[in-house]
């Protein structure tokens, strides 16, 4: 598997308290949305990209090889497999996708992001925008969710014949 690394940055410790926990997860789904937004604007889309929180702090951010379901599934395996070597102790995953608002009857564009602490803690969250004329606009508000972790799941925590929320936006 493939996933280009661009460059790291910043050094932080992780700490036990409930909001530097929250802000862990705060920071890493800006971190995210500031990367799409950067690649919405040079490129008009992205491939689905990573940012990985080593045990020291520093950050690993990178992209996949590939676009779609392929990449993004690839990022996850990479990253699961990191975190079982416990070589990060958070992540995010971003993507570009499709969703339909409540009561809305077309599909519009969002990034997906990801953010997960070794801890357990993981949110899912959508960010709607809107791209035309080299302007990008990000909507106010977001779709926020928690849910169970992927990316540091231990094998323990799913029985047999549970799906994961993520294969359900394959």
């Amino acid at each position: 598997m493939k996933v280009d690394r661009c460059w790291r940055q910043e050094t932080r410790t992780m700490s036990k308290d409930p909001h530097a926990k929250r802000f862990e997860i705060q920071r890493l789904v800006e971190r995210s949305l500031d990367l799409a937004r950067h690649a919405l604007l040079q490129q008009g889309s992205f491939l689905p990209g990573f940012i990985a929180v080593q045990p020291s702090g520093k950050y690993d951010i990178g992209v996949a090889a590939q676009g779609g379901n392929e990449g993004w599934n690839l990022l996850i395996t990479a990253l699961r497999q990191k975190a079982s070597a416990k070589q990060i102790r958070a992540a995010a995953v971003y993507r570009d996708v499709k969703v339909r608002a409540r009561g809305a009857t077309e599909d519009t564009d969002a990034v997906q992001v990801v953010a997960e602490l070794a801890s357990g803690e993981a949110c899912n969250v959508f960010q709607v925008y809107r791209l035309g004329d080299e302007k990008l606009v990000f909507e106010e508000g977001r779709e926020v969710e928690l849910v169970p972790s992927v990316i540091f799941a231990e094998s323990d925590r799913s029985t047999p014949g549970t799906r994961r929320w993520w294969e359900f936006w394959k």
